[in-house]
């Protein structure tokens, strides 16, 4: 499999040294990359697709800072690992508000490259496996089934609650419910599916998550008990 992976960062020469890193890197372990190379965060994020394993993402940047770039990244892509790599070691505690995986310190060496990368690589195959795309009006976004809460229809347009905040999307759960793992989520009326990992109680006909009380429909009540006594290894 060929990852794709973004470098942000403004310096030819500290750039090349990461494409140097990742060409050892696949010499030495056999992985294949295709690396894209941009000079400037704002010029990376105009026209962003969801398509990147791995951004590795300078912070002094030109234009727009590369803090500023990993936050609006973060509202367009929340599964893609991002590794900061920078002189600026003030930020690393910065990078928790991105969900940074790592901070590497310029000049970077090959073995804390290397390092962070095998990191990296573990945590895309873990997440890729749960990853959802969604087309909205604005772009693609993808997000780790895993923060999806439910997803909700109201008319035509479904509404994805996730612990980041709300995306709407036009579609119908039926299509959507065959692009969620199995046994995670399960639909407790026509109006929505639920995350069963969020759901905290159940209250007659009414599932109860942290913020919110779902409405349980009659001839679905059996299904939703069974699925949640699946999803909890037989403890309901």
């Amino acid at each position: 499999m060929r990852r794709v992976i973004a470098i942000v960062e403004d310096d030819p020469a500290e750039a090349d040294i990461l494409k140097s890193h990742f060409a050892r890197y696949s010499s030495a372990c056999g992985e294949e990359f295709d690396i894209r190379w941009f000079q400037r965060g704002d010029v990376f994020l105009t026209g962003y697709q969801p398509i990147y394993d791995v951004v590795m993402m300078d912070i002094d940047l030109p234009g727009i800072t590369g803090m500023a770039a990993a936050q609006q990244l973060r509202r367009m892509d929340r599964s893609v690992t991002l590794v900061f790599v920078t002189n600026l070691a003030r930020y690393a505690a910065k990078g928790y508000a991105v969900d940074a995986m790592d901070f590497l310190l310029k000049p970077v060496s090959y073995p804390s490259f290397a390092g962070a990368l095998q990191r990296a690589l573990m945590r895309c195959r873990r997440s890729r496996r749960s990853d959802l795309l969604i087309n909205t009006s604005d772009g693609v976004y993808r997000i780790s089934t895993d923060r999806v809460k439910y997803i909700e229809v109201i008319n035509h347009t479904l509404v994805y609650h996730t612990t980041e905040g709300v995306i709407h999307a036009s579609g119908n759960l039926k299509d959507i419910e065959g692009r969620l793992p199995a046994g995670q989520f399960v639909r407790c009326n026509r109006c929505y599916l639920v995350n069963l990992a969020f759901v905290r109680a159940v209250r007659g006909y009414r599932l109860v998550l942290d913020m919110d009380e779902l409405q349980i429909s009659r001839p679905k009540r059996t299904a939703v008990l069974e699925a949640l006594n699946n999803y909890l290894g037989g403890g309901v």
